[in-house]
Formats: structure tokens, sequence, C-alpha cells
């Protein structure tokens, strides 16, 4: 029986096919980025579901088991400042946008999921007019505090009237990294096209599931992520909606991403031929992409658990670096817990937690000097250069990092 707070969809929300595929099962889990503070202690963590459906009408991967929104974003509190070098991304992004599309200073530019405000920043910087709309409410109180406009709810119907009737219509509306978190694809991209003006484009960068999966990176699966797009499949579901894909790039943040940038049908903009490329890329993708894809998942977990109890059986320590939505799902599905003594991480809205679930505390970075652990296991596996270079000191001590994926690395000095 499932749990309340979870639904399971046997319909395809793009194409609304019924023919659907069940194509990886990970460790069930309880919500990723649920990391509780002492006084909540004790309260219960549901463990749900995790794994990925497709369409085989229209080849839409997505999880079939969703755990209502309003839940998962009660407490969030990711920041999207806390990703290096992502503020200079999305700076570089809207310049790009700004000369490529000939968009004028003092336009009304929307960025939906705006998180703390750095997109918005990034619209100030390019001399747009930026407002945000962003569900958690401490982040969005946060990104008001900085002095950028930020409407606390979901994008809906209700919210794009009221831009509309207060601000007018947008040239530039954009969704980054929170595209893929929306349920009702069709209801909130007909709102986009309500807000658009005649000249408007909408931008979506999203998380690439062929690139993030082709480098292992199965751990960005989460119950947040409802989709897992294609640009195949972005261009049936934008089609639904009258808007039309002008432009395509893959880029470079989360270990592959992908940007698309759309218009309502009849636009003055030319398709550029990156569509078709990425389509034509898409469609010679392996047909058992998703069957080798789980063995090689499996073959790394076994790989890992084999190493970890040998270190262990030799009594030595290993604590794990990283605590976020990825860590979850790594730690559950290839069941890690028991290996690790505790958490660290740079994020200094996690200290003092504890690890959703299995509730690993999580400290600052600099308690690793206190005493020593023998082994750091990176959770955050996709960050292992930046995090082994910001601390260097650890290693040239005799400590020794283990990077679990995409290939299994043991990095010493001594």
């Amino acid at each position: 029986m499932l749990n309340k707070s979870v639904r399971k969809d046997s319909v395809c929300r793009v194409c609304r096919g019924v023919n659907l595929d069940t194509v990886l099962k990970l460790a069930d889990t309880p919500l990723e980025d649920a990391y509780l503070r002492v006084d909540k202690f004790n309260t219960e963590q549901p463990t749900f579901p995790l794994e990925l459906a497709k369409c085989s009408n229209c080849g839409y991967v997505f999880l079939p088991y969703v755990v209502y929104p309003e839940i998962s974003y009660s407490n969030y509190v990711y920041k999207s400042s806390i990703t290096v070098g992502l503020g200079e991304h999305y700076k570089d992004y809207v310049k790009s946008l700004i000369l490529e599309y000939s968009i004028p200073a003092n336009e009304l530019a929307v960025d939906i999921g705006s998180n703390d405000g750095l997109m918005l920043r990034a619209f100030k910087a390019g001399e747009l007019e930026p407002i945000g709309v962003e569900p958690a409410p401490a982040i969005a109180n946060h990104s008001n505090s900085q002095g950028f406009l930020t409407i606390n709810s979901y994008f809906d119907f209700k919210v794009k009237n009221q831009i509309e009737q207060n601000y007018g219509r947008a040239r530039l509306i954009t969704a980054n990294y929170m595209f893929a978190n929306v349920d009702d694809l069709s209801d909130f991209l007909n709102n986009v096209k309500g807000l658009l003006n005649s000249e408007g484009l909408f931008v979506v960068q999203t998380g690439y599931h062929p690139d993030q999966f082709r480098g292992m990176m199965f751990d960005y699966i989460y119950h947040e992520h409802f989709s897992y797009f294609t640009l195949n499949v972005l261009i049936k579901l934008f089609d639904l909606a009258d808007l039309q894909i002008i432009n395509a790039h893959k880029v470079s943040p989360k270990g592959g991403s992908l940007r698309v940038v759309a218009q309502i049908k009849g636009g003055k903009y030319p398709v550029s031929y990156n569509v078709d490329k990425i389509c034509q890329e898409e469609n010679n993708e392996d047909k058992d992409f998703f069957k080798n894809f789980d063995l090689k998942i499996n073959l790394s977990r076994d790989r890992i658990i084999s190493l970890l109890t040998e270190i262990k059986s030799s009594n030595k320590s290993i604590v794990g670096f990283g605590a976020s939505h990825s860590t979850t799902t790594l730690l559950y599905h290839f069941k890690l817990a028991p290996y690790l003594d505790y958490l660290v991480d740079d994020n200094i809205a996690k200290h003092g937690t504890f690890s959703p679930g299995v509730h690993i505390p999580v400290y600052p970075f600099e308690k690793i000097y206190e005493s020593p652990p023998d082994y750091i296991l990176i959770l955050a596996w996709q960050h292992a250069e930046s995090i082994k270079s910001r601390h260097t000191d650890y290693l040239s001590n005799g400590g020794a990092w283990i990077v679990p994926l995409p290939d299994l690395q043991v990095i010493k000095t001594k």
C-alpha cells in the first residue's frame, strides 16, 4: 500500500499513452534532501519507490511514483549559489541570449524556480528587469531580502496573471534545473506561453540524462526530478503547447545539461541546425541502454562494497564527503551507510543535521582534522576535483580519497 504522500502514475505526461515500461529500479529512499536538525531527529521519514519508466509511444522517461511537490518543497534548503561556477555560467548564459536574440535593455525577464536569485543577478547584470518565482518560502524570502523581487509560489495561472497585470508580458522566461521537477507539464507550458510577449523566448536548462547516465550519474535520479528529458521528447511536449524549439545546446553544468530555446509557434526566429543534429544523435542511441546501465551500476556497487568491507576489516575509519540529494540516492542504492562514521560537507546549511532516513551526522570539513579518518569516500563524486583541490591538506597529512564513480579510484600520497 502506497504512502498517502505518493501516487502511482500509469499515464504518460507527454502523449497520454499507457504503454509504460519500467527501465530502471533503484532502492527505495526517503526524500533525498530532507536532512534533519537535532530537534527533528525522531521525525518519521518513510521511503518511497525510486524507479524510471519509459513511454513506448513517445520515449518519455519519468518517475512513475510521484511524491507530491508540496511535501518535497515544504522544508527545501538547497541554494543554487553554493554550486561551484554556476553564477558565472548564468552570467555567460544571459549574455549569450541577449546577443544572439538582440534583447534590448529593461525588458522583463522572469526566472521560474529562481531559488536564491542567482539567475536574477545575471538578468540584472544584463540590464534586464528581473522577477523570480520560487515555491520554497525560506529561499524566496532570502532572495527578496537581497533586493530581487521574488514571488513565493509555484508558477501557475494565478501567478502568470499577477505578473502580466502588474508588470506586463515577458521578453524572456527561464526555467533552470527545475523543469524536470514540474508535475503538470501541460499546464506549466500553457502558462509560460500566456506570459510571453510576441517576441518572447522561453529557455529551459535541465539535466540531460543521456550524457549524465553515460557518465554513471544514476544518483541524479531522485524524487524531486519527475522527468528525464531528451530533445526529441521536449519537441513533442512543447509542440502540444504551441511552442516551437528553435535552438538547443549541450552545456557542461551538473555533469551534462541541455539548454533549449523556444518561441511561440509562428515567431520570427528560424530553427537552428543544432536541433536536428542533437535529435539525430538521440535516435542513434543503443536500444539496450538502460539494461546495460543497470548492469554497470550493479558492478560499480559490488566493487565499492568489496573495497569498503576490506578497509573496515582492517579497523580503518571512513567518512563520507557530501550531503545532498544525490548523496541520499547513492547511500541507499549502494547500501553505504554502515561503513561511514559521519559525513562532512562545505554547505553550512547542512552542518549539524542528520542525513535522511539513516541519520548519519553531518559536520563541517574541519572536523576531519580533529581526528583524521583513514579514508574519505567522496559521495559528491561529480565534484571530486573541486573537493580535492579545496582540501589538499587532508591528503598531504596522510589521508586517502576514495572516488566511487564513474570508475573506482583510491588516491593516496603515502
